[in-house]
């Protein structure tokens, strides 16, 4: 039987009285991911505990954003699935780099930058052409390419500015203004900037 963990007002709540489900939980998602995780592991724990449903045998998730959580869940409840520290080196762009390097694959020079102060430097180790991107996220939002150090910093910096408009709403990054609702990307991803080797 499948139970649902999902924002009071999704839409996936209506999937209980059609049958779909046995169970809709709802969580907070506004909250911080450490109040998120532990109200759907309480929910999780209770499993069982009515004529609805049994006790979890995993947890999935269609969310790319839901990932760490779901990982989290898994390895906190001793259920199938990847570690935690995989997730989070995956989702990182630069975590993940890191890593190909360690195991002796090839990659692009890159460098991670976190203010305006470090452009200078990202420009000169990785080289031109380049192409700047969040060190988290999707569907290639904030993702632009720089031929030259001329146009290194501005391109940066209209980066940080997109990036801080992002909101998640129903899962994803979106780009959000007053009206989009969603809660502040910045609360719940990196938005750090990766440098790297144009290849």
């Amino acid at each position: 039987k499948v139970a649902i963990i999902e924002h009071p007002d999704s839409w996936s709540a209506s999937l209980v009285a059609e049958g779909v489900v046995a169970k809709f939980m709802p969580v907070d998602m506004s909250q911080s991911s450490e109040a998120v995780f532990e109200t759907a592991l309480n929910h999780i724990r209770s499993l069982g505990g009515d004529a609805l449903t049994g006790q979890a045998d995993g947890i999935c998730t269609f969310v790319e954003l839901s990932v760490p959580l779901v990982a989290r869940l898994c390895e906190a409840l001793g259920l199938p699935g990847h570690t935690p520290a995989a997730v989070d080196c995956a989702r990182n762009k630069h975590a993940t780099r890191a890593a190909l390097k360690i195991a002796g694959l090839p990659t692009p020079r890159n460098y991670l930058i976190s203010s305006d102060a470090e452009v200078e430097k990202a420009g000169s180790v990785v080289g031109f052409p380049a192409v700047l991107k969040p060190v988290a996220g999707a569907a290639s939002l904030g993702v632009k390419k720089v031929v030259d150090a001329g146009e290194l910093a501005a391109t940066y910096r209209e980066i940080v500015e997109e990036l801080s408009t992002l909101v998640v709403s129903s899962g994803a990054l979106i780009k959000g203004d007053a009206n989009s609702g969603g809660v502040n990307a910045g609360a719940m991803v990196d938005l750090s900037v990766l440098m790297e080797q144009y290849l």
